[in-house]
């Protein structure tokens, strides 16, 4: 008899997402909390992510150089 197989369908058939864990208003209510601070954490995120990408192309030139002061004088030698 395999009892590892047995322990293990036991214990992923208490996990599954076809039974409703959340049958508890208090369940439903905690997920759907932690859900919402999930979404909002990754919003952040992308919005931080998004803002940084925004920062650095405005700090740039379109050929991703970046723009320095020009002397007013030529400082080349002639020969």
């Amino acid at each position: 008899m395999d009892y590892f197989a047995e322990d293990s369908a036991h214990v992923t058939n208490a996990f599954s997402l076809n039974e409703s864990a959340a049958s508890h208003p208090e369940d439903r209510i905690t997920r759907k909390r932690w859900a919402n601070g999930v979404l909002a954490f990754y919003a952040c995120l992308l919005l931080a992510g998004a803002t940084a990408i925004g920062v650095y192309q405005s700090t740039t030139t379109s050929g991703g150089m970046e723009q320095h002061a020009t002397l007013g004088t030529d400082v080349r030698s002639n020969h």
